[in-house]
Formats: C-alpha cells, sequence, structure tokens
C-alpha cells in the first residue's frame, strides 16, 4: 500500500481487520467529522503509522434461513456515494500531510460497530462527536459513547474547531487509579511526541460529618496546605513513575485542587490541546465501562477528549 493508493473494501460481519499499525477515523462528510479526520491525520502523522479512513454505510440486516443475518451489499449509488466521500477525504489529507500513508475503507455496518471492530489492531480510534443523524439537543452521539467505552485502544472525541497549530497543554485526571495510570501513561507520550507541557490533575473534596453536632470545627477541618503538599508529592510520583526514555525531558505540572474531578477536569482543559481521562477511576463499579467523571467530561469538554483503558 502506498501513500496515493485508495484502498476500499467491504468488510463481512465479524471479519477481523487488518493488523498494521494505524490510526483509523470514522467519517461520514459532516463538518464535526471532517475535523476529527485532520485530528487522526496530524495524530498518525506524530505517531509515523498510517491512517485508516473508515466510512460506514449502515446497510439493513436480513433474515436467512437456518442461518445468520447477513447485510444486504452496498447498492451501486451507495457505494458510488461512498468512493466519493473517501476519495474527497483521501485528497484533503494529502494537501496537508503529503508523506503519509493512508488507505481507506467502506464498512457495510453501523458507524459503531464497525469502529469497534477496527479497534481491535488500531493504536488510536478518532470520532467526531456526533455525525449527520446526531440530534442537536444531544451533547454527543451515541457512536462516540459506544465506541468510548467498548473500543480495544484508546479513543479521542474531537469537539470544538480544526486542530491547534501550537503544542499548547495536555491535561490528564490523575486518582493512583489504573485507568487513571493508564490515561497518565498516554498523556505523558502525547505530550513528548507534540512537545506539549502536561498538567496533572488531582481533586479532592473534604468529608462531610454525619450532622452539625457530632465533631467541632476544629475536629473535622482539613489542613489543606498540608494536605495539598501531599497530594502533589504522591501525583509527582506517579508522574516520575509513568515516564518512559521517550517522555523523559516532557515538562510536568501537578495541579491539586479542592473540587469534584469532572469540574476540575473542565475547568483546567478548558483551553487544552487534548483533554485526557481514563474510562474509569476508583469510584467506578466493575460492570461499568465509563464512569461518571469519564461520562462527564466527554458531554461537556469543548476540546479534544481522549478515553483511555488499561
Amino acid at each position: 500500500m502506498t501513500s496515493n493508493s485508495v484502498q476500499q473494501s467491504t468488510d463481512p460481519e465479524g471479519a477481523e481487520p487488518p493488523s498494521t499499525r494505524t490510526v483509523v477515523v470514522g467519517i461520514d462528510g459532516s463538518e464535526p467529522s471532517r475535523i476529527a479526520l485532520e485530528w487522526a491525520a496530524d495524530a498518525a502523522a506524530a505517531r509515523g503509522a498510517g491512517l485508516r479512513i473508515l466510512h460506514a454505510v449502515s446497510m439493513p440486516l436480513v433474515a436467512v434461513p437456518f442461518g445468520r443475518p447477513i447485510r444486504i451489499p452496498p447498492t451501486p449509488e451507495v457505494a458510488e456515494r461512498a468512493s466519493a466521500l473517501l476519495a474527497d477525504a483521501v485528497e484533503q489529507t494529502h494537501k496537508t500531510h503529503p508523506g503519509l500513508a493512508v488507505e481507506t475503507e467502506v464498512s457495510a455496518k453501523e458507524p459503531g460497530p464497525a469502529l469497534l471492530a477496527a479497534s481491535r489492531s488500531a493504536e488510536l480510534v478518532v470520532v467526531g462527536p456526533r455525525g449527520l443523524s446526531g440530534a442537536g439537543a444531544l451533547l454527543l452521539g451515541s457512536v462516540a459513547v459506544r465506541v468510548s467505552a467498548h473500543a480495544e485502544c484508546p479513543v479521542v472525541v474531537v469537539r470544538g474547531a480544526a486542530p491547534q497549530t501550537k503544542p499548547g497543554r495536555i491535561v490528564v485526571g490523575v486518582d493512583g487509579s489504573p485507568h487513571s495510570t493508564a490515561a497518565l501513561r498516554f498523556a505523558l507520550a502525547e505530550a513528548a511526541r507534540n512537545g506539549a507541557v502536561l498538567v496533572a490533575v488531582h481533586a479532592y473534596q473534604q468529608p462531610v460529618p454525619v450532622g452539625p453536632g457530632m465533631l467541632a470545627a476544629s475536629g473535622y477541618t482539613l489542613d489543606d496546605s498540608a494536605l495539598v503538599a501531599r497530594t502533589t508529592e504522591y501525583v509527582s510520583s506517579l508522574i516520575d513513575e509513568a515516564r518512559t526514555a521517550q517522555a523523559a525531558d516532557v515538562d510536568a505540572q501537578v495541579e491539586v485542587v479542592e473540587d469534584h474531578a469532572a469540574h476540575a477536569l473542565l475547568h483546567a482543559g478548558s483551553k487544552a490541546a487534548l483533554l485526557v481521562v481514563g474510562s474509569r477511576g476508583r469510584g467506578g463499579f466493575r460492570g461499568l465501562l465509563l464512569g461518571s467523571v469519564s461520562q462527564a467530561v466527554l458531554h461537556h469538554a469543548e476540546v479534544p477528549v481522549a478515553v483511555v483503558r488499561p
């Protein structure tokens, strides 16, 4: 495969995607997906990886006697529209990244299952917040939520304007859980690739007494300065443990704030180049693939958000 080739294929139900080092991006012709494509091309170039542009045409399933349902193949009209959409995406990508290896894929599946299948061999999956089918009242499309929750690689949901030209800051939430450790490693690697500053945010909330007569004020008031100092030291140690040789020189800062975790991350990451969260933190139930903090950040952030699973 060369950087000038346009590979189109229709994946059968349950088929494994080719195992290559790629960044996968889903597009549907909408403006959010165009911005996601730009972000994904930048990410692939920074990684030295290829870019796979995926378009799902959502062909219906039909019942087969004594067998599993199968999808109707794309009609010539659908295939022609998909081919034109992908060809335009490849052309736009090569204008900004002429040396980038690009392949395309037409999937008969719905966007969510198609991207989840692609995540099995991808280094990163990139999606827009919602596409042509997204209702204006929804804060985040169902495809972005589903892929973020179930993908087998990190997922970036690109919100806001076109990618920043300056490295800026990469903000990551840290609470010491395995999910936040994975997010921290991902954030360090991204900061190293892009020459960005890493900001590790840890939020805490003081315990509330059962009743006003249970404890005197002096009995339950925390020493904020000592708490912040100890927590800053702890988070700094987590950063040092997560550093690799590649990220040895990343400028890392620690912010410890008394706030709800989601609000603290949204505030710290409001102008960030990327906001990174674990799929769930210390309060997450094992059965939940996305915790309350990661869901809140996904729904309300105005910058690209990466969701990372251990």
